[in-house]
């Protein structure tokens, strides 16, 4: 019976240990989500279609979990998702994001803004959607986040993706100066373009005084693969190349790259030393 009694608490305590891991382990993200109906009327005709226009916001985000983020770290993925460098939280960044009118009433004090639960159906509105997701790469986690946007009357809309890449060994956001020294990134991603044949399309899309120059300016957006050892540099519309050529990426692979530049002990550990050569 003591028998019994014995190696029924040492299960206990074994599912216990393990349900503690598996808590410890899990991904600490949140699904944070907002919409907000905007009618904006002004005491004369402005637009084509009269005196009203509706705007319709809305964000779907995957958020890193309360506490996780420094103060910096945060301000750093509130100015990615919401391009907003003032706000100290998110709420406070996403009622701002929610409430832009498009500026549409800074030159037009004679502007009036209402809330709406909806629009109407026959005239055209300015929209903006946000999304993000999650991509896990051992310790990190790669955040990024999608916005798409119209302005009615507008000859095409916008979009853009930011990545925000989070240790979760650190709990730090990975900038891209902890993987490399990126004073000297520019002339580098000019020889990524040259000499790698994953490059040739975004060296083709260029535009023609960029194909010459000696240097690139080095992207704020990037991602990383552990697995492949590869560091991808992201340019948004217009960095680097025309609207009809999309968002453009320039993949560095580890060991090419550390034939160019010295890597950080950060990314080498990260990446591990089979990924680079060995005088690096």
């Amino acid at each position: 019976m003591k028998k019994n009694l014995l190696l029924l608490a040492v299960a206990f305590l074994l599912t216990l240990a393990s349900c503690r891991q598996a808590a410890d382990t899990s991904t600490p993200i949140q699904q944070l989500q907002g919409h907000r109906c905007l009618l904006l009327t002004a005491d004369e005709q402005l637009w084509p279609e009269g005196d009203t226009l509706g705007v319709d916001n809305s964000y779907s985000l995957q958020w890193p979990a309360d506490g996780l983020l420094t103060p910096d770290d945060e301000r750093l993925m509130l100015l990615c998702a919401f391009g907003d460098s003032t706000s100290t939280s998110f709420q406070q960044a996403a009622d701002k994001w929610l409430d832009n009118s498009w500026l549409y009433e800074d030159g037009l004090p004679i502007l009036h803004k209402h809330p709406a639960d909806t629009l109407p159906a026959d005239r055209p509105y300015n929209y903006a959607k946000l999304q993000s997701q999650v991509t896990t790469d051992s310790n990190l986690l790669t955040f990024v986040f999608s916005q798409e946007s119209s302005a009615a009357f507008a000859a095409h809309g916008l979009y853009s993706s930011r990545y925000v890449t989070l240790d979760l060994a650190t709990r730090r956001i990975v900038r891209l100066n902890h993987l490399v020294d990126t004073a000297q990134l520019g002339e580098v991603i000019v020889r990524a373009l040259q000499d790698l044949v994953v490059n040739q399309p975004t060296f083709n899309n260029l535009y023609d005084e960029l194909r010459q120059a000696p240097s690139l300016p080095v992207p704020a957006d990037f991602y990383i693969d552990s697995t492949r050892s590869t560091i991808t540099l992201v340019y948004q519309l217009y960095d680097v190349s025309p609207y009809a050529t999309g968002i453009q990426s320039v993949v560095l692979p580890i060991f090419w790259l550390s034939k160019h530049i010295p890597l950080t002990p950060y990314a080498k550990e990260l990446f591990g030393p089979d990924a680079y050569l060995p005088q690096q």
